[in-house]
């Protein structure tokens, strides 16, 4: 296979997105609006696109694919899945009141519901996920480009880390979409070369000397559907107690399958990067259809990494595969895509599959490292993107941009830094949202639509949250006897799923009823202070104002 034509794509990808990112610093990025919300002039399409991609990255694709090979489709209930729901979820609930607020980021709706230091703590709480998030994306680059051209893991990195990194800097949210839309493209027609590929050579017996035409892809798919593990496909707790999910019916099975949809499913309703592109769209329709289309675009995309660890399986099964591929998988079943990839593909077909791979890859990396920049600086400088002409207001404008385009470089080169320790892509990327759940759920529902709500009920539902996920996290620990952040185990699994879950929501309603007179709740306003909901709570507004 000659490696020429698989640099050649690589470095015109990455020119083509410094292309884009240097092409959007000239249109709409003067103002915090511009760089922060794309102007909030973004159509249904593009919005789609840009949450697709975003979701759509190594930890989906490589992640999801050594997932379904080891444990079946139950086993990428998190993602695809649960995260399908959560785009549903935001377009039938969330999306009008968050585009009434005019706000630029959901830490902003954090400051009007829950004070400067609510604000603080929930941001302090949303970044290292997102971090975490990136970091598995850096890893997936460093595999994949490793087993590619032999370019060292750590190399590859930094390499495509400095790229995301300098576009994402140039042109803010703008050019975030954009590269998305284009990330999504490439990213559907690499699965359309490799999937046909990998049927027709089942097809073959492994034949090396293979043709992708239609009479292959039907015996091919036949020879799949025969060599269909039982309840591969099941999307609920399965019968077979021997299942290698682990999700049975039984009790256990039943929590650890809820866990899945959860975590994932309701943790993502406080991902930055999500309500940051619905707060760009340039109406209540283009929001909500494009989270419907995202959504869509998600499930049926996210089909492609779950086939392909059937057809992992089906190789393994037939002694397709090689005792070292075996190995290979057995040690690391994240990397049976681009393994497939490299063993299938001739070099042209090859290079549009390596194209696609760092399309998933890098538009989720430039989306989640813009989300943890924005965030902080529309919490340090409130009202940036609102409609207000006051000189304070255009002085929050040019400082939050100065701050997001330095956090940008500060965060990203962080989760470079952060990419060296991840090591299992699907696992970190799950748990990372589950901390969410447990630590920010409570927040973001009850900021938008529980009356009573208030500020100290909001940091104790934030900090009963974190510290019962921050003593499990030690308590393995212990017992390991090394430091663990991930569990193995599906108890633990559960743990960390409700467990703290459950006792931030107590915090959430005991704190908030019993300081009701101390601090009395803050109205839902909009970033310019009109009130959208509970106007008899406005006169709590001045209090507020005073004391900070």
């Amino acid at each position: 296979m000659e490696i020429g034509i698989e640099v050649i794509v690589i470095a015109l990808y990455l020119i083509l997105m410094l292309v884009v990112g240097f092409l959007t610093q000239k249109v709409g990025t003067s103002s915090s609006k511009g760089y922060l919300v794309a102007n909030r002039n973004v159509g249904a399409l593009l919005i789609g696109g840009t949450i697709f991609a975003t979701f759509w990255g190594g930890g989906t694709v490589m992640g999801g694919a050594g997932a379904a090979y080891t444990s079946y489709n139950l086993g990428t209930v998190a993602d695809p899945w649960a995260s399908g729901v959560t785009l549903i979820i935001m377009a039938i609930f969330m999306v009008p009141i968050l585009l009434s607020m005019k706000i630029g980021t959901l830490g902003e709706m954090y400051r009007i519901r829950f004070g400067k230091r609510g604000a603080y703590v929930a941001s302090i709480l949303s970044v290292p996920t997102l971090i975490a998030w990136t970091a598995v994306q850096m890893v997936a680059i460093g595999k994949m480009l490793s087993l590619f051209i032999g370019m060292s893991p750590a190399l590859s990195m930094i390499l495509a880390g400095g790229i995301v990194i300098i576009y994402t800097y140039m042109g803010g949210m703008l050019a975030v979409i954009w590269t998305d839309n284009i990330q999504a493209a490439i990213i559907i027609l690499g699965l359309m070369v490799l999937i046909p590929s990998s049927v027709c050579y089942i097809a073959a017996g492994g034949n090396s000397d293979f043709t992708v035409n239609l009479d292959n892809l039907v015996s091919g798919l036949s020879i799949v559907k025969d060599n269909t593990p039982n309840d591969f496909w099941t999307l609920f707790p399965s019968s077979d107690p021997d299942h290698p999910s682990g999700i049975t019916r039984t009790l256990k099975g039943f929590l650890v399958w809820m866990a899945a949809w959860c975590g994932m499913g309701l943790g993502s309703l406080a991902s930055l990067d999500i309500t940051q592109r619905v707060l760009c769209a340039r109406d209540e329709n283009a929001a909500r259809g494009g989270l419907l289309t995202g959504s869509a675009l998600y499930w049926v995309a996210g089909l492609g990494p779950i086939f392909i660890g059937l057809l992992g399986i089906v190789m393994t099964q037939l002694g397709i595969f090689s005792s070292i591929e075996i190995g290979i998988l057995s040690n690391d079943a994240e990397v049976l895509v681009p393994l497939l990839a490299q063993k299938l593909l001739h070099p042209l077909p090859m290079a549009i599959f390596v194209g696609s791979l760092m399309a998933a890859i890098m538009s989720t990396s430039s989306s989640t490292i813009f989300a943890s920049a924005a965030v902080i600086s529309t919490v340090l400088f409130p009202g940036s993107v609102g409609n207000k002409d006051s000189s304070e207001s255009i002085l929050n404008d040019k400082k939050a941009i100065r701050m997001t385009k330095f956090l940008v470089v500060i965060i990203g080169v962080f989760c470079i830094g952060i990419s060296f320790l991840a090591v299992n892509l699907y696992d970190l990327m799950i748990f990372g949202f589950t901390l969410l759940f447990a630590c920010l759920f409570w927040v973001v529902v009850c900021g938008l639509f529980w009356k009573k709500a208030n500020i100290p009920g909001g940091i104790a539902s934030m900090i009963v949250g974190i510290s019962f996920s921050i003593l499990g996290c030690i308590y393995l620990s212990v017992q390991a006897g090394t430091i663990v952040i991930v569990p193995d185990d599906s108890t633990w699994e559960i743990y960390f799923t409700f467990v703290p879950w459950i006792f931030s929501g107590l915090a959430m309603f005991i704190v908030s009823m019993l300081t009701q007179k101390s601090h009395p709740p803050l109205p839902l306003t909009d970033s310019d202070g009109k009130v959208l909901k509970w106007p008899e709570l406005e006169v709590n507004l001045e209090k507020e104002r005073s004391e900070l």
